[in-house]
């Protein structure tokens, strides 16, 4: 990152800490106040934790530095695929050069979207030579191109599984995002809201899909965005070794939460994996007070030195004067 984009990061990263602190916490602590009928110190739970199952993999996130009771298991949910409904296997199999899917999620309808919006993606859509499948919340879309097949739910692991499967248009979302890395298939993302643009970044980062923000969409950005995406190769190569990248573990995620939590059981909450760090008060973890006592040795001698003079200097002037 840049010096501005460091920044930035500083910015947002404190903002997102005191809204924790002083919006989502207090929130949090009154919810549990509400349905915890014995005493509960809401603030001590947050520093006693046993174990923190991180729905995060080097293969989708960058590395960070993790402690011991913070373990990997980005991908859990993903499972091997099962057999297509027999409609949709059919058209898996009838699309000689292979098979768009777009989804926006289970959070966002697509049919809420602006008409501006949807006519760009119609007409998008329209111009490839490979089929489409829609996840649409409602029965039809007007002006819609004979190449795209409507769904209102659709079996999206298993679909992406298929050899077919060229491209996945999403929103960004994490579990989309694992579920796409798992079998390799590039990817156009659309981010929204929330964390799905440093997700769609981290996408075009790595190499293996773009992004373009759906409120920045054009015809144009989006012609250029799904026909580099589909006749370079270099997308596919890059999401084919970063799903060499996630199947490579020796056990699997959820093989690896559910040893975890076993093993915190066995030892009775397994304390001595916990970091002493977490139970300091903010001002000691960043040695604050440290610094302070180092900053008064340094500048103490200036300080008494300077007394010194300025008094000397008044004894001296007042003698003069006498």
């Amino acid at each position: 990152m840049d010096l501005f984009q460091r920044t930035w990061n500083l910015v947002m990263t404190s903002a997102a800490y005191i809204n924790l602190r002083l919006i989502f916490y207090p929130k949090q602590k009154e919810i549990a106040e509400q349905l915890i009928p014995s005493k509960f110190d809401f603030d001590s739970a947050l520093y006693n934790v046993s174990l923190i199952l991180c729905n995060s993999h080097e293969s989708v996130n960058q590395p960070v530095p993790m402690v011991p009771n913070m373990i990997h298991i980005g991908g859990y949910h993903v499972k091997p695929p099962n057999t297509l409904p027999q409609e949709l296997q059919e058209f898996m199999n009838s699309a000689p050069d292979g098979v768009v899917y777009f989804s926006l999620g289970s959070c966002v309808k697509s049919s809420e979207m602006d008409e501006e919006r949807k006519q760009i993606i119609l007409k998008a859509f329209g111009k490839l030579k490979q089929k489409v499948l829609w996840k649409w919340d409602e029965d039809a879309i007007p002006g819609k191109p004979d190449n795209i097949k409507l769904a209102k739910w659709l079996p999206q692991q298993d679909l992406l599984a298929h050899p077919n499967m060229k491209l996945f248009v999403t929103h960004g979302g994490l579990l989309s995002n694992f579920e796409t890395i798992y079998h390799g298939v590039p990817v156009l993302a659309l981010p929204i809201f929330a964390d799905q643009k440093l997700n769609a970044a981290r996408i075009q980062e790595a190499g293996y899909g773009k992004y373009v923000l759906l409120r920045e969409i054009t015809e144009e950005k989006l012609d250029q965005a799904l026909q580099s995406l589909l006749n370079e190769p270099k997308y596919k190569q890059n999401a084919e070794r970063r799903s060499s990248i996630f199947h490579d573990r020796p056990v699997k995620p959820m093989d690896l939460a559910i040893y975890w939590i076993e093993y915190v059981i066995r030892h009775k909450g397994a304390e001595h994996l916990r970091v002493a760090g977490a139970k300091l008060p903010w001002y000691q973890y960043y040695s604050l007070d440290s610094i302070t006592l180092i900053l008064l040795v340094i500048m103490s001698p200036y300080f008494l030195l300077k007394l010194l003079f300025i008094t000397l200097k008044r004894r001296i002037v007042k003698i003069k004067e006498e």
